[in-house]
C-alpha cells in the first residue's frame, strides 16, 4: 500500500479528496490530514507518505511554500506532491512546476483525472521497486519487496563475510566459482546488495538442496573469505518470512565453535534480563545512573555459563528498549540505530567492551535528547508568560516563536502536547478574558476595548468576540 497525505484549509474539501481517493480503489491508503503548512510539516515529518496533495493557499505556510520546504531541508524525499488549487494561474503553475510538483489539478476536483494521476503514479512507485529488487539496493528493500512476492519454492542461502560481495565481484577465480555454481543449478539467482557488501543472496527457485550439498557451496566460497551461511529451503514458502527466520538465524554468530552453516531455525537464546531499572535510568533526567546499569547488566550475561549465545539478544533487548524511548518521546530514530537489527549489528564487535562501548554511546544519546526535552518544557511557560505580557500587541505566531529562538514547528508540538491548543489560541483566549473584564467592569467603547485587547480592526475583534463567547460584545455588556 502507497501512504497518502492530504493538506488543505477547508474541511468540505478535505473529505471530498478522502473520499475520492477511496472511490478509486487503488493500493493507496490515506494516513494524515492537515489544515494548515504547519500541521501538513509535522505530518510528512511523521510519514514521509509517497503522495501528498497540497492546497496551494493554507494558513502558516502555503502550498508551495511547503513544498520548496520539504525539498530544501530534506533531499532525499521521494515524495511525489500534487497541488491542488482553485486560482487558473499560469504563474502558479511555473513555481509549482520549478518545484517539483508532479501535477496540479484545478478544483472542484474531476474524479477522472484525479483516478488517472494516482494510477500513474502507482505504476511508477511499481517500476522502482521492480528497479530496486532488480539492482538489490539493499538489504531493507529487498526485505520490503519480498513481502510482495508470490510464495517461493526452492532454497534461498544468506551468505555473510568480511566484504564478501566484493570479493566474489572483483576476484577472477572466485567469479568463476560463483558462475560454476549458478550453471550447475541453472535457476540460481545471486543478488548483491548494494551499501552492504558483506552480504550476498543466492536463491535456488524449485531446488530443494540437500545439506550435503550446501556444505559443498560453504567450502567452495570459504576459501577466498571466512564465511557464515545460513540456510532456508521448502515448498510454498512465503519469502518474507522466510528471510526473517534466515535474519534472525544469521545473528547467532556469537556461538562457541566454528559453527558457519545454519539451518534458518538454529536461534540464540533469549537472554532474560531486566530492564525495568535501566528504563528508569534513561528517563532520570537528575543523574547519569543508566552507565552503572548497562555496566551491571553486560556482567551478569557474560557470568552466564553459555554467554556467547546470549550476546545478541541482549544487546538487541536494550536497543529495542532505546527505540522505543524515541518513539515515546515523537523523536525520529536516527538510521544508524535502525540499522543494528539487521544481520551485521555486531561484525566488528567481539569483544565485551566493544559491545558495553556501543550501547553506553546508543543510551547516552537518547538520555541526552530526554534531558534537553525537559529543560525545555520549562519554555512552554515562559511563552504563556510573554502572552499574558504582550496579548495587547499586534503579535503572530512567528514573532513568539522569534521571541524565543525556537523553530516554530517545534513550538507548535511542544505547546500543544502540553496546552492542547496552538499558541495564536491560547493568546486568544487571553484576549477574550479581559475583553470580558473590561466590557464588565469599565466604560470604554468597544473600539477601544478592541484596541486594548491586541485587535486594530473592531469588527474583527467582535466577530471572533462572538464566535468565542456566543454573543457580540455589546449583548454581552447589557448582560
Amino acid at each position: 500500500m502507497f501512504k497518502v497525505c492530504i493538506a488543505d484549509d477547508e474541511k468540505w474539501v478535505l473529505e471530498s479528496i478522502t473520499q475520492r481517493i477511496k472511490q478509486c480503489k487503488l493500493p493507496i491508503e490515506i494516513c494524515g490530514t492537515a489544515q494548515n503548512g504547519l500541521e501538513a510539516y509535522e505530518i510528512y515529518e511523521k510519514v514521509r507518505p509517497d503522495i501528498f496533495f497540497v492546497d496551494i493557499s493554507m494558513p502558516l505556510c502555503g502550498g508551495l511554500e511547503f513544498v520548496e520546504r520539504v525539498r530544501r531541508l530534506d533531499k532525499e524525499s521521494n515524495t511525489k506532491f500534487i497541488i491542488v488549487s482553485g486560482y487558473d494561474d499560469f504563474e502558479y503553475m511555473k513555481k509549482a512546476i520549478k518545484s517539483g510538483v508532479v501535477n496540479y489539478i484545478m478544483k472542484p476536483i474531476a474524479q477522472k483525472e484525479l483516478y488517472e494521476t494516482l494510477e500513474e503514479l502507482c505504476q511508477n512507485f511499481e517500476m522502482e521497486k521492480e528497479k530496486e529488487w532488480k539492482t538489490g539496493k539493499n538489504w531493507k528493500n529487498f526485505k520490503e519487496y519480498s513481502s510482495l512476492k508470490e510464495l517461493f519454492s526452492g532454497t534461498v542461502l544468506l551468505i555473510f563475510g568480511e566484504k564478501i560481495a566484493e570479493i566474489l565481484r572483483e576476484n577472477t577465480i572466485a567469479m568463476e566459482v560463483l558462475r560454476k555454481i549458478e550453471e550447475y543449478y541453472d535457476t540460481c539467482e545471486t543478488i548483491y546488495f548494494h551499501e552492504c557488501e558483506n552480504m550476498l543472496l543466492l536463491m535456488f527457485s524449485g531446488n530443494l538442496l540437500f545439506e550435503q550439498e550446501i556444505y559443498c557451496i560453504w567450502k567452495k566460497l570459504k576459501q577466498f573469505q571466512e564465511i557464515w551461511l545460513v540456510y532456508k529451503g521448502g515448498r510454498q514458502l512465503a519469502l518474507s518470512e522466510a528471510m526473517e527466520e534466515i535474519e534472525v538465524t544469521l545473528n547467532t554468530r556469537f556461538w562457541q565453535g566454528t559453527m558457519h552453516v545454519l539451518s534458518a531455525g538454529q536461534r540464540e537464546s533469549k537472554a532474560n534480563v531486566d530492564l525495568s531499572n535501566l528504563e528508569r535510568s534513561i528517563e532520570n533526567t537528575r543523574e547519569e545512573e543508566w552507565k552503572k546499569e548497562i555496566t551491571k547488566l553486560a556482567t551478569e550475561i557474560f557470568e552466564q555459563k553459555e554467554h556467547n549465545v546470549l550476546l545478541k539478544s541482549f544487546y538487541q533487548s536494550v536497543l529495542i528498549l532505546i527505540a522505543n524511548k524515541y518513539r515515546q518521546h515523537s523523536y525520529e530514530i536516527p538510521e544508524n540505530l535502525t540499522e543494528e537489527f539487521y544481520p551485521y549489528a555486531l561484525e566488528r564487535c567481539m569483544t565485551r567492551q566493544e559491545i558495553q562501548k556501543k550501547l553506553y554511546e546508543y543510551t547516552r544519546l537518547i538520555h541526552e535528547k530526554i534531558l534537553q526535552d525537559s529543560q525545555k518544557s520549562e519554555m512552554v511557560e515562559q511563552v504563556i508568560e510573554y502572552l499574558e505580557y504582550h496579548y495587547e500587541e499586534d503579535i503572530n505566531f512567528n514573532d513568539v516563536a522569534n521571541e524565543f529562538f525556537i523553530a516554530p514547528n517545534y513550538l507548535y508540538r511542544k505547546f500543544k502536547e502540553k496546552k492542547n491548543m496552538s499558541v495564536m489560541q491560547y493568546l486568544e483566549d487571553i484576549r477574550m478574558k479581559k475583553a470580558k473584564e473590561l466590557l464588565k467592569n469599565s466604560t470604554l467603547s468597544v473600539t477601544e476595548i478592541a484596541a486594548r485587547t491586541g485587535y486594530g480592526d473592531s469588527n474583527y475583534f467582535s466577530r471572533i468576540f462572538k464566535k468565542s463567547c456566543g454573543k457580540t460584545p455589546r449583548e454581552y455588556r447589557n448582560q
